[in-house]
């Protein structure tokens, strides 16, 4: 039950976003391996290695701000149980979408992750 990638989460401005992705992908010599857009949410995101990009205004960002790292995990629900076990408190549901589930956690100490398992290929 590995931690397969820890992220940091970064939020800025929409404005902002273009300079962020090109700033993280030089000090890391990486190319961003993603960009998503929640249009509904107002929020465009942009994954550059080990970080997280989440570009929107501060009313679009607010909702999500509080979390703090990602956990790219192998078995959420194996996860899940040990959370339980260690005292974690749940903010809500686990969710699904294209790319896979994710839940939001506070840790004991107050630290709030996104665990996220993705979605495994055909191929695995």
């Amino acid at each position: 039950m590995p931690v397969l990638k820890t992220m940091h989460r970064l939020y800025v401005a929409r404005e902002l976003l273009e300079f962020s992705v090109a700033f993280y992908e030089a000090i890391q010599d990486l190319r961003c391996e993603r960009r998503l857009s929640f249009e509904p949410m107002g929020i465009e995101v942009a994954v550059v290695g080990s970080f997280i990009l989440l570009a929107g205004s501060d009313e679009a960002l607010a909702p999500v701000r509080h979390i703090q790292a990602a956990l790219v995990v192998d078995a959420l629900d194996a996860y899940a149980q040990r959370l339980r076990e260690l005292g974690a408190t749940f903010l809500g549901e686990t969710h699904e979408n294209a790319a896979g589930r994710h839940m939001t956690v506070r840790h004991p100490d107050g630290l709030v992750v996104e665990y996220f398992e993705p979605v495994k290929s055909a191929a695995a």
